[in-house]
């Protein structure tokens, strides 16, 4: 609206119902709707008596419209159909304030509430699916914004890659032949197949496998490699976090002060690679650290991978991944690439075949703890993942020597050239000196650390109860499946943007938890 004048009348249509107000009205609440409007940042059609028109409830509008004015509501009962109706309209408004005392209303009720009165409550969410399908649209509607921001991303991505060439290290300006491709981190627990990937990815036998040995990687130390003859990389191996023991603060800050240095040196980070094991059950220990590594992360959400190894066991194949064990078995014996025809398996196959072993393997009273844990996990990364084919020593020798199984070959350079396909395209770019926990003192930075293994360890605990809860359980499965046809969708359609998706909201609505965030690092729900 080109007159921001405060007393400036706004004329609306709400689906047929007529409303007037004023630009200083509109403007109240900085976050809703109508205040994009008014500062022309939103356009809305109009009817023809030049009135914006939005096409909702009118009824329920002016609800709204008072409260903006008056800052109070009367809330209708939890689970009602007046309050999923208003919770549709409000999501729709983005009314952020009334979303707020709407969560607060939800958390007490299933605070205080009872068995039984969880079950009635659950019985009445069942009869509104018209209202949750409603609320998907809006997602969906989101989702495409997401699609657009990504193709932003990605031209932002080409624009900078002239001045990180400019600004990057003298080994890569001495090599003017070969176009600077993205960095990489690397990070994990000591044994989930770090080097590994970076070997594969290299490919080439650049980092020392460290799994087997006590240590594992030691040191973070920034390098260049090359991922083919026309492009060069650059890496950082991390030091592995403990399998056996969960992180303490001051093992956390001694892990931030060893990579601090070698971080800042690139200047601007594209890619954060996470490590997870598939062969081995986590342990509570290993699913602290690997949740220790994604709050620490946090500010570069958008820039991490889930990094899936291991998945290619014997062992694994029989137990979960059956998609890759019907392709072994159909090819296993073929005597060269060339009698190969079909393609391995896709990363949404054995997505969906993962999580679909998840929910059958863990969502019990035993393990649900486990289970809460793993699907909060996942919910960082969305359709950030990656599947590495990593070779062990006696395949990389085979490699070498034009001796690996035709059929291991295929998987290797298939999967391989898969993940630097997802690195090009899914690369960020985001600069070190923006990132705030690389920019404060040691003392400052042992206080966060401490504040962060403190919220995992409460969140951690909020997550076993959720998960050993039996009809808390069974919602979590729901919200859980629900959230892996969305990510499932997203892999396949190459969307590597995260939008905050819904799951982690509503597992942290369960547990009573209320979003709380550090200097670095984000709630684990």
């Amino acid at each position: 609206m080109e007159n921001m004048d405060p007393t400036t009348i706004v004329e609306i249509n709400v689906g047929g119902s007529l409303f007037s107000t004023s630009v200083d009205t509109c403007l109240k609440d900085s976050e809703w709707l109508l205040a994009h409007v008014v500062k022309g940042e939103k356009p809305l059609p109009k009817d023809k008596d030049g009135r914006y028109f939005i096409d909702r409830d009118g009824e329920i509008f002016s609800k709204l419209l008072n409260y903006i004015r008056t800052g109070r509501a009367t809330i209708p009962e939890y689970g009602s159909d007046e309050w999923n109706n208003l919770l549709c309209e409000v999501e729709f408004y983005n009314i952020k304030t009334m979303l707020d005392k709407m969560d607060k209303v939800e958390q007490e009720i299933f605070a205080n509430a009872s068995l039984e009165d969880i079950k009635a409550i659950e019985e009445k969410q069942k009869r509104l699916e018209l209202t949750l399908t409603s609320k998907e649209m809006l997602r969906r509607q989101g989702r495409e914004i997401e699609k657009l921001k990504v193709e932003m991303q990605k031209l932002q991505y080409e624009k900078n890659k002239a001045e990180l060439m400019s600004k990057h290290r003298t080994s890569i300006k001495r090599n003017t032949k070969k176009e600077y491709a993205f960095n990489l981190i690397i990070a994990g627990v000591t044994g989930t197949g770090k080097s590994s990937t970076l070997n594969t990815i290299l490919d080439t036998d650049v980092c020392k496998v460290g799994g087997a040995q006590a240590q594992g990687t030691r040191g973070t130390i920034l390098r260049d490699g090359t991922i083919s003859d026309q492009e060069v990389v650059s890496f950082i191996d991390t030091q592995g976090l403990g399998a056996d023991t969960s992180i303490t603060d001051v093992q956390l800050l001694e892990q931030i002060m060893l990579a601090t240095e070698s971080i800042l040196k690139l200047e601007v980070i594209n890619n954060v690679l996470i490590s997870f094991d598939l062969n081995l059950r986590a342990t509570p220990a290993t699913m602290a650290n690997q949740l220790t590594l994604v709050t620490l992360f946090s500010e570069l959400r958008q820039s991490c991978f889930l990094c899936f190894t291991k998945w290619n066991t014997n062992s694994v194949m029989h137990e979960w991944n059956f998609p890759l064990r019907v392709w072994v078995k159909k090819y296993r014996r073929a005597a060269s690439v060339a009698e190969i025809t079909e393609d391995p398996p896709s990363y949404e196959e054995m997505y969906q075949a993962y999580c679909t072993y998840i929910v059958s393997s863990l969502a019990n009273e035993d393990d649900g703890g486990a289970f809460s844990k793993m699907g909060s996990y996942l919910a960082f990364f969305e359709a950030r993942v990656l599947w590495m084919y990593n070779l062990d020593l006696i395949q990389q020798e085979d490699k070498a020597n034009g001796e690996l199984e035709p059929y291991q070959l295929r998987l290797y350079e298939f999967y391989r050239n898969k993940c630097l396909h997802t690195l090009r395209d899914g690369s960020t770019i985001i600069h070190t000196k923006d990132l705030v926990f690389l920019k404060s003192d040691k003392d400052t930075m042992q206080e966060v650390s401490r504040k962060l293994i403190s919220n995992r360890d409460k969140r951690l605990r909020e997550l076993e109860i959720v998960g050993r809860d039996n009809q808390k359980r069974e919602k979590v499965k729901k919200y859980f499946n629900s959230f892996v046809s969305r990510q499932k969708k997203k892999i396949a359609d190459k969307n590597f943007a995260v939008d905050e998706d819904k799951y982690v909201e509503n597992v942290a609505n369960m547990a009573g938890a209320v979003k709380q965030a550090t200097t670095i690092g984000c709630c684990l729900m």
